[in-house]
């Protein structure tokens, strides 16, 4: 029987159907991608200048994209608290201004007694040298009437024994002799006494000078505590923030006026010290940075090609970016253990993007360096920036179509 030609193009087109199916399988490949989600950051990652107090921000001294220095002033945070006699903060100032006012005046009164007692000690010490050297020449005039008594009185008992002189008039001399000794021996002790008063008050004198550095030195540690609660004082009222280190300022959270709390982030840069800060207020490379649950993060591996979407850029009209795995954190990071800056970013964004993805998840960070730190927008050349949100697959595996489907009898033979 004759067959219409319509038969033999549906052989042929089967015929070609089939074989182009079984080519599909042999030649094919089948690639396993892990999804996950993630954000850029600088090569080197950022610092936070967060707020040690709570207040006010009353002053912003730098812009983003600065360069600043260590120890330079960044914003002023107004701390003062009002009550119902005013601000506290004014009060203990008040307060402790006068406490310093107390000390200096006893400070100038010590040393105005000190000096004055000093005076008064050297006028003493001067007339007792002067007394001293008085009853000295008192001693020596008794001490040389006594010995011209001595020798009348030798000469009286020569006489006696002559037969010129009675012994009443012996007897007169030596009594008189006994009051001259009696004198000498008085005035000898007036001069014992006067010397040990000097002794006394040339160490009293010279004790002064102790004395007055001791007190002055409780004073001075008193002034020391008193500047430091000023000190401390004034911290409360107002207080500057200042850089760390240097480096350049990516983001300033608040602006004046906005009240801060304690622990906030203010602003974030990237330490000088690292490749990615320029002193000329340029970025340098960046990184991505993806997070991975455990169930996508098993066969990722440093060297694995990395196909990035940034939602900045929709890939449907810029194109898939390329990056590769540099490294994977050997464990997990748990939600609240996520950069303060960056945790909100990264779990809403995976919460989006992954199925089945649980807030309270640990993560594992995987490092990728990016091929390209640019993206090319309508024939211009757009440079990538920190905290950009991107969602990613990493090529974990490729294999051919045949393969994949032989696998199960292939795990069944190998047993």
């Amino acid at each position: 029987m004759a067959r219409p030609i319509s038969a033999l193009w549906i052989t042929v087109g089967a015929l070609f159907i089939g074989a182009a199916f079984v080519v599909f399988i042999i030649a094919g490949s089948v690639t396993r991608k892990a999804r996950v989600v993630g954000i850029t950051v600088p090569t080197g990652g950022s610092l936070s200048i967060v707020a040690p107090l709570s207040g006010i921000l009353v002053k912003s001294m730098c812009h983003e994209g600065e360069y600043v220095h260590t120890g330079q002033v960044l914003f002023e945070l107004s701390t003062e608290r009002q009550v119902g006699t005013g601000e506290v903060s004014e009060i203990v100032s008040r307060q402790l201004a006068s406490e310093e006012r107390s000390l200096d005046n006893e400070q100038r009164l010590r040393v105005a007694q000190n000096r004055l007692r000093r005076q008064t000690l050297q006028q003493h010490l001067d007339s007792l040298a002067a007394e001293i050297k008085h009853v000295n020449e008192e001693l020596a005039l008794a001490q040389r009437r006594y010995q011209l008594a001595e020798r009348s009185l030798k000469q009286y008992e020569s006489l006696q024994v002559s037969g010129f002189m009675s012994s009443a008039q012996v007897q007169q001399k030596q009594d008189d002799l006994l009051d001259l000794a009696a004198r000498v021996s008085d005035v000898g002790r007036n001069v014992v006494q006067l010397q040990s008063s000097r002794r006394d008050v040339e160490a009293e004198l010279s004790g002064l000078d102790t004395t007055m550095a001791s007190d002055l030195s409780q004073l001075s540690r008193a002034k020391s505590s008193l500047a430091r609660e000023m000190a401390e004082n004034s911290s409360r009222k107002s207080l500057m923030i200042t850089a760390r280190e240097s480096g350049i300022l990516t983001t300033i959270t608040y602006q004046v006026g906005q009240a801060i709390s304690i622990g906030q982030v203010l602003a974030a840069m990237i330490p000088a010290s690292q490749s990615s800060a320029r002193s000329d207020g340029r970025l340098g490379e960046l990184e991505a940075q993806l997070y991975a649950p455990s169930r996508a993060a098993g066969f990722v591996a440093p060297g694995q090609e990395v196909l990035i979407r940034y939602q900045a850029f929709p890939y449907q009209k810029f194109g898939l970016q390329r990056g590769i795995v540099s490294d994977v954190s050997t464990t997990p990071f748990a939600p609240g253990e996520l950069p303060s800056s960056l945790a909100s970013t990264i779990l809403s964004n995976a919460q989006q993007n992954i199925n089945g993805f649980n807030n309270n998840e640990a993560l594992y960070r995987i490092k990728v360096k990016l091929t390209r730190q640019t993206i090319t927008t309508y024939g211009k050349e757009h440079p990538l920036r920190p905290g950009m949100t991107l969602e990613a697959d990493v090529i974990q595996d490729r294999r051919k179509i045949w393969e994949w489907i032989a696998e199960p009898l292939l795990a069944v033979a190998y047993r």
